[in-house]
């Protein structure tokens, strides 16, 4: 029986019937509603891992709480009928600030079978064991892991496999489902084993068929992580079978087969496959039976439907990269076993005293075809064509082309072995005028480049597999898809000084796939080039010649493929020196007859033997101001797919109002048809792969962004998730669109978001939170939480009024700018009569904060400012590094951000202009910030000139350095403690709350930390 099994949880999910949950909930009247306070954070939920069974009958979701359990749900799209099982929590963070990319997980969060029967999905451990665990440090395999559940999507019956480490069914493979467990956690007692007794479920184990072959090769292995137990699961007959000490698998498309590897724990240094049975003396029980531990490495493959394993190559070594092609015929995969065992044989024949250094066991490329008996040596430093010295890297992933006729690796130089008597290396670097990039940089990169490898390929159609080599140490980057006729190689070696102070610029080389032949077609670009589907062009876009080009591959003939049209496809608003980047493109369609682009608001479809164009939305988008963007409803292969020939699914965004809808494109071109449009951000359109059925969600300021189901018409959708009802309990607010005028007499837009229970005769405090454009936000939910920024939605819940200004940039005058802007909307807003303008504060981050620091500055507008990692002194920041990439701030000066235009010795004026530093006298607004000590962006050398000179002058300054945080928050307590202290801040200034202690009495370095705000979030009990 299997010890991670657990029947006692095994569950019936929770039955519901959609709609009735919160569709018969009485509206909360406004007089009744509270306050967003800190302690609904925690129960505030999102919704993450949308999928669609293929036939479009059930959609899957998890409600993931920001530190409350959650639930997965299943419905079925045809009656609402639902079920939902818990899955614990999956960890203390806040939704990601706007713009920031979610935390990536190691565990899928859900995915359904491919016959749409049964749901896998994780299950975390619920909050109160977290916190039970946390108060009781407990670490590594002492904290509770995330499990597995099972769920059966006819009945809701729900199987759990506890400690999990990864989980995957294949893509079109039935209900076999492959779960690797975490290792064992040293046994306690027999009640695992009391309750596994009780199963309903068959286990087998296959490890007995793992036996390995006499003649195996067998080595010394390295030291490497030992594998752990999978489980082979056939869901639909409740069997499980089990296989131990495995360290990786792979499923094919099909589901047809199911190959893994095998690592043991201190695999026994043998001198070959002889080795167990020549064992001798006092140890030889023990030596043969380690060298026979050491025979199982290796590499199996399993049919599912009889699931014995059958060893395709075993020996003691490292196995890596496994990969099926497309049809799961082909298994390619990488191995050191062959040089391990010879390193063995060798050990054992050298003397005791021999000193000759121990060299990194080779790798080599084994393929294996179907109905093999094993897998064979495919490439290795040997093979013809492989470039003298060099060999295949174990740290490349393999990949087929789709029809399967080629394997392309990576490459690299063989590793060299360390003398055992080199002296320790100094710890020293030597930071010199001619390094193409800051040792800052290498420093930063020096895992990635000592991991470096170089594309090639083999194909495999002939009855000798012919290995090319394809990129090298001067031609680094290479790029395939599908085509069999040309790869895209790019170098931006020699351009990789100007990187920091302008940009990184590539050439361009058409790769013969078939010889290797390598033809440089275009020199200095600014942007990497793209690869045609078909292989016949690559697509480039030339910010400076604010055009589109094509490149033929077969000749390197340039192709202008937007010169002539009365257009431009270059984003107009990206207002920085250095000249804007395209607006991009949609695709290719058949045999790369044309490529469409995108102008700012329609799409341009250009014939590439002609050149001709044709807008293909018949000016639609901009004669409604919607910037249309082309949707594919099928996502996977997006490189090598084409456009689809029935028309286009379109979004649509209105420049203004910023409203957006779905719309449908003809197959033939002309008018988009509506299909949907709302004053809504909708987003995520996702389609079943084998139905018309389409997920998508649609939010405001004042509605989260839910689930909604529909046919592909979009013609009546269906609300179908709920993840915050407890919102109509609280305050919320409104938000609007206003136009001012700036300084300079220019018409700008500010999002004004206002309390729900606003009353205009009445006069508000007012925070203004600034960055660069914030208009686009106007339809952007924004949940309650904590973090470095202030939160509209709890801001506006008690009492505040929040503006956000779009700024304009003048090159060379950000910070002027920024005064143009943000000062007039102040007024705008004080004007408007409702806004106290003795109670305005201001609040940004980096950029934003950057201004702010600038503007108080220059004006005493504000009663109270944050601005947390802000530049203060522009001269001393174009030296500085940003630590986390390594590079040097100068491009942002003289490029990008920060707008200069030039270097401090010939911008002088400028950067002593834009340097808040130098006007710091000035200064009469009370300061807070946030600077942490492990800023990867920002130096937090520029808080300590900032913040030293405040206090020099006497000025009332706070600032809050998070030890060991970056350039933004991650963890939660710390954005909870630091929301406390600028609420408290704010509050005080613009509210007339009291002053909190910390305002007034300096806290010691070695009482530092010592306030607890964490029962401030604490969830009210219900």
């Amino acid at each position: 029986m299997n010890k991670h099994f657990r029947p006692g949880l095994l569950l019936a999910a929770v039955l519901l019937v959609a709609g009735t949950a919160w569709a018969a909930t009485e509206p909360t009247p406004l007089s009744a509603k509270k306050p967003i306070t800190h302690d609904v954070y925690a129960g505030w939920r999102s919704v993450q891992g949308t999928a669609l069974t293929a036939d479009g009958r059930f959609a899957a979701y998890a409600l993931v709480g920001q530190e409350s359990d959650g639930e997965v749900v299943v419905r079925q799209l045809s009656d609402g009928r639902e079920w939902r099982s818990t899955r614990g929590s999956s960890g203390a963070s806040a939704p990601p600030a706007f713009g920031e990319a979610p935390a990536r997980a190691n565990l899928p969060l859900l995915a359904f079978s491919a016959d749409g029967r049964y749901l896998a999905f994780t299950i975390h451990p619920s909050r109160a064991e977290q916190d039970k665990a946390k108060k009781e440090k407990k670490r590594g395999d002492d904290a509770p892991r995330p499990s597995l559940g099972i769920m059966d999507v006819a009945t809701g019956k729900v199987e759990v496999i506890e400690r999990v480490k990864r989980f995957a069914w294949p893509e079109e493979g039935g209900a076999y489902l492959a779960v690797q467990l975490e290792a064992p956690v040293a046994k306690k007692d027999g009640a695992a084993a009391a309750a596994a007794a009780k199963s309903d479920f068959d286990f087998s184990y296959g490890a007995d068929d793992q036996a390995a072959p006499g003649a195996a090769a067998a080595g010394a292995a390295r030291k490497k992580d030992a594998g752990t137990e999978l489980l082979l699961i056939d869901v639909a007959a409740a069997k499980r079978t089990s296989y131990k000490d495995v360290a990786d698998f792979a499923w094919p498309r099909s589901g047809s087969l199911l190959a893994y590897t095998v690592s043991v724990k201190d695999a026994a240094p043998a001198a070959g496959a002889r080795a167990a049975s020549a064992a001798s003396g006092a140890s030889a029980p023990a030596e043969a039976a380690k060298a026979a531990e050491a025979l199982r490495e290796g590499v199996y493959v399993v049919n599912p439907a009889e699931p014995v394993a059958n060893a395709l190559i075993t020996g003691a070594g490292s196995y890596k990269q496994l990969q099926f092609d497309r049809a799961g015929t082909q298994l390619a995969f990488i191995s050191n076993r062959d040089a391990l065992a010879e390193q063995a044989a060798a050990k054992k024949a050298a003397k005791k005293d021999d000193k000759t250094p121990e060299v990194p066991a080779a790798y080599q490329v084994f393929f294996w075809r179907a109905k093999d008996a094993a897998a064979q040596v495919l490439v290795n430093a040997s093979t013809t064509g492989m470039p003298a010295g060099w060999g295949p890297s174990e740290h490349a992933s393999l990949s087929f082309s789709k029809d399967g006729q080629r394997l392309f690796l990576g490459t690299a130089e063989l590793p060299k072995a360390e003398p055992k008597d080199a002296p320790e290396p100094m710890k020293v670097d030597l930071w010199h005028y001619k390094d193409p990039e800051l040792q800052s940089v290498q420093k930063v990169r020096a895992e990635r480049d000592k991991n470096r490898n170089y594309r090639a390929v083999v194909h495999l159609g002939a009855a000798t597999p012919k290995f090319v080599q394809l990129g090298g140490v001067e031609l680094p980057n290479v790029m395939v898809n599908d085509n069999g006729r040309w790869a895209l190689g790019t170098s931006e070696l020699q351009y990789r000084m100007l990187q920091s102070w302008d940009a990184l610029y590539f050439d361009a080389y058409a790769i013969d796939l078939q010889t290797g032949d390598k033809r440089q077609f275009a020199t200095k670009l600014r942007n990497q080039p793209r690869l045609s589907p078909g292989g016949d062009y690559a697509l480039s876009f030339s910010p400076a010649q604010k055009t589109w080009f094509a490149y033929r591959m077969a000749d390197g003939k340039q192709l202008n493929l937007t010169g002539k049209i009365k257009s431009r496809f270059e984003n107009i608003e990206r207002d920085v020196v250095e000249p804007a980047d395209a607006y991009g493109f949609a695709g290719w369609t058949e045999n790369d007859a044309t490529v469409v682009l995108y102008d700012q608001f329609d799409l341009w479809e250009v014939t590439l033997a002609s050149q001709a164009a044709r807008n293909i939305t018949n000016g639609f988008g901009r004669k409604h101001q919607l910037q249309l963007r082309y949707v594919p409803l099928e996502t996977e292969d997006l490189e090598s797919r084409r456009l689809p020939t029935d028309g286009l699914m379109l979004s649509a965004a209105h420049e203004v109002n910023r409203s957006t809808g779905f719309y449908k494109l003809p197959a033939a071109g002309g008018e988009p048809a509506k299909l949907i449009h709302s004053d809504k951000l909708m987003s995520g359109l996702i389609k079943a792969k084998k139905a018309d059925a389409v997920l998508f969600t649609q939010q405001s300021f004042v509605e989260f962004p839910d689930l909604w189901s529909a046919k592909l018409d979009l013609a009546s959708p269906v609300k179908i998730s709920n993840a915050n009802p407890q919102q109509s309990q609280y305050i919320w607010g409104t938000q609007e669109l206003i136009e001012f005028t700036a300084a300079d007499g220019k018409k700008l837009r500010a999002l004004v978001a206002k309390p729900e229970n606003f009353d205009p005769k009445k006069k508000y405090p007012m925070m203004v939170y600034i960055y660069e454009k914030m208009t686009d936000n106007l339809n952007r939910y924004v949940p309650p939480a904590p973090a470095q920024n202030i939160n509209v939605s709890r801001y506006v819940s008690n009492g505040y009024i929040v503006l956000r200004p779009d700024i304009v940039y003048t090159i060379g005058y950000p910070g002027r700018s920024a005064a143009n802007s943000v000062l007039p909307a102040v007024k705008h807003m004080v004007k408007a009569g409702y806004v106290d303008e003795k109670r305005v504060g201001i609040q940004g981050h980096s950029w934003g904060a950057y201004q702010i620091s600038y503007l108080i500055t220059r004006s005493n507008a504000f009663a109270a400012a944050e601005a947390g990692a802000s530049m203060a002194n522009m001269v001393s920041g174009y030296g500085g590094i940003r630590w986390g990439a390594g590079v040097s701030r100068a491009f942002q000066y003289e490029q990008q951000q920060s707008r200069i235009g030039g270097a401090p010795w010939n911008a002088t004026d400028k950067y002593i202009e834009n340097s808040p530093i130098f006007k710091i006298d000035k200064v009469q607004t009370p300061f807070l910030t946030i600077h942490n000590d492990d800023d990867d962006a920002v130096p937090w050398y520029q808080a300590i000139e900032f913040f030293t000179a405040l206090r020099r002058l006497g000025k009332e300054a706070y600032w809050f350095n998070y030890n060991g945080e970056k350039h933004g928050l991650r963890e939660r307590d710390n954005m909870k403690h630091f929301t406390v202290h600028m609420g408290e801040f704010f509050d005080h200034y613009l509210k007339g709350a009291p002053r909190p202690e910390w305002m007034d009495k300096p806290v010691p370095y070695l009482e530092r930390g010592k306030r607890d705000v964490m029962p401030l979030f604490k969830p009210a009990a219900r």
